[in-house]
């Protein structure tokens, strides 16, 4: 499981980026970082739910609909609702999604980084 986490003072609890492209991964992960946020990088579902159970405090779930494992992202998004009702979570892909998913938001990709950091950054203090 690969697993980065990054301290910043600025928000309390860390975004959950969530994608099985590493490079696509990376290049989120950064933009926040560069906002200041702490952010904890999974490559499946699965980790990302195994981070969640650990108990680790989460602000916000960014992640990809389609990924390898047990899970895709909106089977995540709904796993993470029915866990953690509170936790806010945000679905990106290159196609739409269908209507019903449960999540906060959607993104398509490819991103226009400036507009989601906004977005995000709106959600992450409300």
């Amino acid at each position: 499981m690969m697993l980065r986490t990054v301290s910043s003072p600025d928000t309390k609890h860390p975004v959950l980026v969530v994608d099985d492209e590493p490079m696509i991964r990376m290049m989120m992960a950064d933009e926040l970082r560069a906002l200041g946020l702490k952010v904890i990088e999974c490559g499946t579902a699965d980790e990302a739910l195994d981070v969640l159970s650990s108990g680790t405090s989460v602000s916000l779930v960014f992640t990809d609909v389609r990924m390898p494992g047990t899970l895709d992202g909106i089977g995540l998004a709904h796993a993470v609702k029915r866990g953690f009702p509170e936790l806010k979570v945000i679905l990106t892909s290159a196609q739409q999604i269908p209507p019903g998913t449960g999540c906060d938001g959607f993104f398509a990709k490819p991103w226009d980084m400036p507009h989601v950091m906004r977005h995000l950054k709106a959600i992450l203090s409300a």
